[in-house]
Protein backbone atom coordinates (compact mmCIF):
# COMPACT_ATOMS: atom_id res chain seq x y z
CA UNK A 1 0.00 0.00 0.00
CA UNK A 2 1.64 3.31 -0.98
CA UNK A 3 0.71 6.24 1.52
CA UNK A 4 -0.94 9.51 0.47
CA UNK A 5 2.19 11.77 2.12
CA UNK A 6 0.52 15.24 0.97
CA UNK A 7 -3.03 14.13 2.51
CA UNK A 8 -0.82 12.65 5.99
CA UNK A 9 0.69 16.09 6.15
CA UNK A 10 -2.49 17.69 6.13
CA UNK A 11 -3.99 15.67 8.87
CA UNK A 12 -1.23 15.78 11.06
CA UNK A 13 -1.40 20.07 10.50
CA UNK A 14 -4.67 19.92 11.25
CA UNK A 15 -4.95 17.40 14.12
CA UNK A 16 -1.46 19.61 15.89
CA UNK A 17 0.80 16.69 15.07
CA UNK A 18 4.03 17.75 14.09
CA UNK A 19 4.78 16.55 10.47
CA UNK A 20 8.01 17.10 8.54
CA UNK A 21 8.59 15.65 4.91
CA UNK A 22 11.62 13.92 5.31
CA UNK A 23 12.68 13.07 1.77
CA UNK A 24 10.12 12.09 -1.41
CA UNK A 25 10.06 8.79 0.16
CA UNK A 26 9.36 9.17 3.63
CA UNK A 27 7.34 11.25 6.20
CA UNK A 28 8.00 11.70 9.74
CA UNK A 29 5.73 12.37 12.59
CA UNK A 30 6.87 13.34 15.69
CA UNK A 31 4.94 12.05 18.76
CA UNK A 32 7.18 13.19 21.35
CA UNK A 33 9.95 12.17 23.45
CA UNK A 34 12.07 10.64 20.83
CA UNK A 35 9.14 8.57 18.99
CA UNK A 36 8.94 9.25 15.45
CA UNK A 37 6.13 7.59 13.52
CA UNK A 38 7.45 7.16 9.64
CA UNK A 39 5.37 6.47 6.79
CA UNK A 40 7.44 5.25 4.13
CA UNK A 41 7.25 4.48 -0.11
CA UNK A 42 9.45 2.02 -1.82
CA UNK A 43 9.51 1.16 -5.10
CA UNK A 44 7.93 -1.85 -5.14
CA UNK A 45 4.77 -1.31 -3.14
CA UNK A 46 4.64 -4.33 -0.76
CA UNK A 47 7.92 -2.66 0.32
CA UNK A 48 6.06 0.60 1.57
CA UNK A 49 6.11 0.03 5.66
CA UNK A 50 4.97 2.41 8.63
CA UNK A 51 7.35 2.07 11.56
CA UNK A 52 9.21 3.68 14.13
CA UNK A 53 12.36 5.31 13.37
CA UNK A 54 15.22 3.20 14.79
CA UNK A 55 13.06 0.84 15.67
CA UNK A 56 12.70 -2.84 14.86
CA UNK A 57 8.70 -2.89 14.71
CA UNK A 58 7.02 -2.17 11.06
CA UNK A 59 3.89 -3.03 9.49
CA UNK A 60 3.01 -2.71 5.43
CA UNK A 61 -0.68 -2.75 5.57
CA UNK A 62 -3.30 -1.85 7.92
CA UNK A 63 -3.00 -2.13 11.72
CA UNK A 64 -4.59 -4.97 13.54
CA UNK A 65 -5.07 -4.55 17.35
CA UNK A 66 -6.54 -7.47 18.97
CA UNK A 67 -7.28 -8.45 22.47
CA UNK A 68 -6.91 -11.66 24.26
CA UNK A 69 -10.42 -12.82 23.67
CA UNK A 70 -9.84 -12.70 19.84
CA UNK A 71 -11.79 -9.14 19.82
CA UNK A 72 -9.90 -6.72 17.41
CA UNK A 73 -10.03 -3.64 15.30
CA UNK A 74 -8.63 -2.78 12.05
CA UNK A 75 -7.12 0.66 11.16
CA UNK A 76 -6.02 2.22 7.90
CA UNK A 77 -2.64 4.66 7.99
CA UNK A 78 -5.14 7.82 8.63
CA UNK A 79 -7.23 6.00 11.44
CA UNK A 80 -3.68 5.33 12.89
CA UNK A 81 -2.89 9.08 12.96
CA UNK A 82 -6.64 10.35 14.32
CA UNK A 83 -6.94 7.75 16.83
CA UNK A 84 -3.05 8.63 18.25
CA UNK A 85 -4.33 12.10 18.14
CA UNK A 86 -7.62 11.19 20.42
CA UNK A 87 -5.95 8.65 22.66
CA UNK A 88 -7.42 5.64 21.61
CA UNK A 89 -3.91 4.33 20.15
CA UNK A 90 -1.38 4.98 22.16
CA UNK A 91 2.52 4.63 22.09
CA UNK A 92 4.04 1.72 24.10
CA UNK A 93 7.70 1.69 24.48
CA UNK A 94 10.17 -1.11 25.59
CA UNK A 95 12.93 -0.25 27.66
CA UNK A 96 15.92 -2.51 29.06
CA UNK A 97 18.27 -1.06 31.24
CA UNK A 98 17.38 2.25 30.75
CA UNK A 99 17.35 1.88 27.08
CA UNK A 100 14.32 2.07 24.59
CA UNK A 101 14.78 -0.67 22.46
CA UNK A 102 10.95 -1.22 20.66
CA UNK A 103 8.40 1.29 20.02
CA UNK A 104 5.17 0.35 18.63
CA UNK A 105 1.60 1.23 18.84
CA UNK A 106 -1.46 -0.08 20.98
CA UNK A 107 -4.75 0.58 20.68
CA UNK A 108 -6.65 1.30 24.71
CA UNK A 109 -9.38 -1.48 23.88
CA UNK A 110 -8.00 -4.18 22.34
CA UNK A 111 -4.89 -5.14 23.23
CA UNK A 112 -2.92 -7.44 25.34
CA UNK A 113 0.62 -6.44 25.40
CA UNK A 114 1.76 -7.05 29.10
CA UNK A 115 1.53 -10.54 29.13
CA UNK A 116 4.76 -10.82 27.54
CA UNK A 117 6.85 -8.62 29.80
CA UNK A 118 9.88 -10.43 30.77
CA UNK A 119 12.51 -9.54 34.33
CA UNK A 120 14.33 -6.59 33.87
CA UNK A 121 11.93 -4.48 30.96
CA UNK A 122 9.96 -1.58 31.91
CA UNK A 123 7.04 -1.08 29.38
CA UNK A 124 6.38 2.29 29.23
CA UNK A 125 2.25 3.38 27.51
CA UNK A 126 1.56 6.98 26.90
CA UNK A 127 -0.19 9.53 24.69
CA UNK A 128 1.34 10.97 21.79
CA UNK A 129 2.47 14.24 22.76
CA UNK A 130 0.61 16.80 19.81
CA UNK A 131 0.74 20.55 19.90
CA UNK A 132 -1.77 22.49 21.79
CA UNK A 133 -4.89 22.94 19.65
Amino acid sequence: MRYDFALVSQLCREIGMIVRLHNDHRVEVDLGRDAILCFQNAEREEDCLIGFLGMPWHVHDNLMFADARGNYIELDYLDLLTGLKEGSVLVCEREVKGRTVDIWPVHSEYNDELKFLEEGERIIVRRATVEPA
